[in-house]
């Protein structure tokens, strides 16, 4: 249970890095891998795990002070062990969640398994859930073929470019996450700050 190699005996912080769950560490350690920012004016390592997997007990949108962007930020507890697992709200990754939201059964353990392939020069990426014992993933909710009232992405001109325009969605699953699945947890949303990672989206 609980990051799928190792684990803590505190509260961690998690992000995802090239489809793998990553704990940042303060110097180099054995395992860890050594990350560049983008502009190459920062350096750091990580330890990366397959999955992470617990009781999900809070989840919550947190929008940081730092110019990170808004986050998705979901807690998870296994045993004695917290984790902050946490996500851009607008990318695959986070949309991964939010499609397979309604058909969580949060009073079982959840495992999350990042996934991360290049097709064509370009990184596709997504989130998957599974409920502690199944094979199979967590059937999305929303889906290409049956939306069942999810709104569309929308093709919007910024600059002379053609971009996908996702607010409505993501105004939709923050309007689900508060008035249902939240309400499954019965916990309280906590303000926090988030940290810095980036995607594309999904359908």
């Amino acid at each position: 249970m609980g990051l799928n190699q190792g684990g803590s005996s505190s509260k961690t912080y998690l992000s995802i890095s090239d489809g793998k769950i990553a704990k940042k560490v303060k110097t180099e350690e054995p395992g860890a891998v050594k990350c560049t920012s983008k502009d190459g004016s920062k350096t750091w390592w990580e330890h990366r795990y397959r999955s992470v997997s617990g009781k999900i007990t809070n989840v919550y949108k947190s929008d940081s002070n730092m110019g990170f962007g808004s986050r998705l930020v979901i807690e998870v507890k296994d045993g004695p062990d917290s984790f902050n697992l946490e996500m851009p709200w607008s990318s695959r990754y986070s949309s991964g969640f939010f499609l397979a939201m309604p058909n969580i059964d949060v009073t079982k353990e959840i495992e999350f398994t990042p996934w991360m392939k290049e097709i064509d020069g370009k990184k596709k990426t997504m989130l998957y859930l599974r409920h502690d014992g199944d094979k199979d993933n967590i059937a999305w909710y929303w889906t290409k073929e049956n939306p069942q009232g999810l709104p569309d992405m929308k093709k919007i001109r910024v600059k002379g470019v053609d971009v996908w325009d996702d607010s409505e969605r993501q105004d939709y699953f923050e309007n689900y996450l508060n008035e249902t699945f939240n309400k499954k947890l019965g916990s309280p949303t906590p303000v926090a700050d988030a940290m810095s990672n980036d995607d594309d989206l999904p359908f």
